[in-house]
C-alpha cells in the first residue's frame, strides 16, 4: 500500500511525539527551590504558566487576604458588642463602676442593720406571745398569769423601742420621698437604694406596737379588776350570809357592807366601759347583785329591829330578798360570759400586734433571703 495520496506531514507535526513522564518531571520545580512560590522567579516563565493561571493565583491570594480582614473585623465588632452589653446605657443615669465604693459602704451599713433587725424580730415575737397570753389568762381570770404576761410584754416593748430607736438614728429613714431617692441616686446604684428603702419600710411596722400593747394592758387590767371585784363580793357576801344564818345579823351587815363596796367599784368600772364598749351583760349582772345586797340588808336590819319577831316588816323583807335572789345566777357561768366579752373587746389590739409582728417577720425573711425562726 502506498501513501502517495496523503498530504505530506509538516515539519512541525513530524517532530511531535506523545507526552511521557520525563516531560512532566521537567516541568515540576524542585522541592528545595527557594523561588517555588516566587511569582517573578525564572520557573514562572511564559512557557510554564499561562496568563489564566497567573490571574487565578493572584485572585486566590487576594481572596485569602480579604477573608482574614473580614475575620479580624468580625472579632473586633463582637468584642465591642460584649463590652457594650455589660455597660449601662448612657440614658440609664447609672455607672456602677462610679458608685461601687459607695455601694460597698452602704451595703455594709445595711447588713449591720439587718443583723440588729433579726434581734428586734425576737423581741416583737415575744410581744406577740405575751399579747396572746394576756387574752388567754384574762378569760381564765388568772391574775398571776396576767401579771407575768404584762411584765414580759412590757420588757419586750422597752427592748423593741430601744433597738428601733437606735436603727432609726443610724439609718435616718424619715422622711423617705422622691426627692430623697433622687439625692441617693447621685451616690448609690439602684439595688442598695431599694434594699435601704425596704429596711426603712420594715421599721415602720414597729410603730403601732407601743400603743397597742398599752391599750391591751390597760383593758385587761380593767377587766381583771371587774372580775376580782365580783369574786371579792361573792366571797364576802357568802361569809355575811353564813353569819346571818347563825343569827349574827349585825356582823352579817358589816360584812355585807364590805361586799357592797366591791360591787360598787365594779359597777363604776362597767359604767366607764359602757361609754365605748357594749358591756350590757356585765351591767345587768351587777344590777341584780346590787339589788340582792340591798334586799338582804333590809331583811337583816328588820330582824334586828323586831328582835327576832316575824313582823309584817320582816315578812315583806323576806319576800324581797327571795325575789332578788331568784334573779341571781346559780353559778359563775355568767362571769365567764362577761370575761369572754371583755377579752373580746381587746382582741383588736391583739390583732394589730399580730399584724405588725407578721409584717416585720415577713420583711426580715425577705431581707435575709428566707423565713425567720420558722415563722
Amino acid at each position: 500500500m502506498t501513501t502517495s495520496n496523503r498530504p505530506a506531514k509538516s515539519e512541525r507535526s513530524a517532530s511531535l511525539r506523545p507526552i511521557d513522564r520525563r516531560d512532566l518531571d521537567d516541568l515540576e520545580p524542585a522541592a528545595d527551590d527557594p523561588h517555588i512560590f516566587d511569582e517573578d522567579s525564572d520557573h514562572h516563565e511564559e512557557g510554564a504558566l499561562g496568563p489564566g493561571d497567573r490571574i487565578r493565583g493572584r485572585i486566590g491570594r487576594q481572596l485569602v487576604s480579604l477573608g482574614w480582614l473580614l475575620l479580624a473585623a468580625g472579632l473586633a465588632f463582637g468584642s465591642a458588642g460584649v463590652v457594650t452589653a455589660t455597660q449601662p446605657t448612657p440614658t440609664s443615669g447609672h455607672r456602677q463602676e462610679l458608685t461601687w465604693a459607695a455601694d460597698q459602704e452602704l451595703s455594709a451599713k445595711l447588713d449591720a442593720a439587718v443583723r440588729d433587725m433579726v434581734l428586734l424580730n425576737r423581741d416583737i415575737d415575744l410581744l406577740g406571745q405575751m399579747s396572746r397570753k394576756t387574752l388567754s389568762n384574762l378569760v381564765q381570770i388568772d391574775q398571776a398569769g396576767l401579771t407575768e404576761a404584762w411584765d414580759s410584754g412590757s420588757g419586750a416593748v422597752t427592748s423593741i423601742y430601744a433597738r428601733s430607736g437606735d436603727l432609726d438614728a443610724r439609718l435616718t429613714c424619715d422622711p423617705w420621698d422622691a426627692a430623697r431617692e433622687i439625692e441617693l441616686s447621685k451616690t448609690y446604684s439602684p439595688a442598695p437604694i431599694d434594699r435601704y428603702h425596704r429596711i426603712c419600710l420594715a421599721l415602720t411596722s414597729v410603730g403601732p406596737l407601743r400603743d397597742d400593747w398599752a391599750a391591751l394592758v390597760a383593758g385587761s387590767r380593767t377587766a381583771i379588776q371587774v372580775a376580782l371585784d365580783i369574786n371579792s363580793h361573792d366571797q364576802i357576801g357568802t361569809n355575811a350570809l353564813q353569819l346571818a344564818t347563825g343569827g349574827r345579823y349585825s356582823d352579817a351587815l358589816a360584812e355585807l357592807s364590805r361586799a357592797s363596796t366591791a360591787i360598787a367599784d365594779a359597777t363604776a368600772i362597767a359604767a366607764d366601759l359602757a361609754k365605748t364598749l357594749d358591756v350590757s351583760t356585765l351591767q345587768d349582772w351587777l344590777t341584780r347583785t346590787t339589788r340582792w345586797d340591798s334586799a338582804a340588808a333590809v331583811l337583816w336590819q328588820a330582824v334586828i329591829d323586831s328582835k327576832g319577831v316575824i313582823s309584817p316588816q320582816v315578812t315583806a323583807a323576806i319576800k324581797g330578798e327571795k325575789d332578788a335572789r331568784a334573779l341571781l345566777p346559780d353559778d359563775n357561768a355568767v362571769l365567764q360570759v362577761v370575761m369572754d366579752e371583755l377579752a373580746g373587746n381587746l382582741i383588736p389590739h391583739g390583732i394589730s400586734i399580730e399584724t405588725s409582728r407578721g409584717a416585720f417577720a415577713a420583711a426580715i425573711g425577705d431581707l435575709v433571703g428566707g423565713t425567720v425562726f420558722g415563722q
